[in-house]
């Protein structure tokens, strides 16, 4: 309820979360409907979400299934076009092959027929292979996973496994921005970071 007050608040033209909005055990989610305060929200241009490695820890079908419940669109490897001002693609989490023995759709695959002379931003839960997304074109890259370590002093072991662990990176034309995540893992307690919801303004370039 706190995070859907916070969201209400901004007055968001769109809302977007990316992964891991279900944890790996699921029951006590469904069963108490624990997502219904989502259900409540709205925003102009729509609400999304990505698939994250614990929604397919948990069984991805699932997850999908109850968020898409609460009035969220998830993007599986596909694209939506915003209003006619950008498109927004979103990956399958990386973990696909893991537990689904499936591979991810190649990000070219997924943007092709798109009209590229629109911006594009991508969501992705895991910040890795990052060439991919300025080779594809992106404009905006957005993640998450890494809670930026969640608990001091994992933060300095996740900043040497990421290019970019939170925050801001531009590669080339691509910009990323990877947040700490609002939640936890495990314990429910954060040392050295905070919890954060992104606000992001787009503008454009041209008049």
């Amino acid at each position: 309820e706190k995070l859907t007050n916070i969201l209400k608040n901004e007055k968001p033209d769109l809302i977007v979360f990316g992964g891991d909005l279900m944890d790996e055990i699921q029951q006590p989610v469904l069963r108490n409907d624990i997502g219904s305060p989502l259900r409540t929200l709205s925003a102009p241009y729509g609400i999304y979400a990505v698939t994250g490695n614990h929604e397919y820890i948990g069984g991805v079908e699932k997850a999908v299934q109850y968020i898409e419940s609460l009035g969220i669109r998830v993007l599986r490897d596909s694209v939506a076009n915003i209003g006619n001002f950008f498109w927004l693609a979103g990956r399958e989490d990386r973990d696909i092959k893991r537990f689904n023995g499936k591979k991810r759709i190649p990000l070219n695959d997924i943007l092709a027929g798109i009209d590229r002379s629109k911006p594009l931003l991508l969501v992705d839960h895991q910040p890795l292979g990052l060439n991919e997304a300025v080779e594809a074109g992106v404009d905006l890259q957005l993640s998450g996973h890494t809670h930026h370590g969640q608990l001091w002093p994992f933060s300095l072991i996740v900043k040497r496994m990421y290019e970019v662990s939170h925050g801001y990176l531009r590669k080339g034309n691509t910009q990323f921005y990877v947040s700490n995540g609002y939640g936890t893992w495990g314990p429910p307690v954060r040392i050295g970071n905070r919890p954060e919801v992104a606000i992001i303004t787009l503008e454009s370039v041209t008049k």
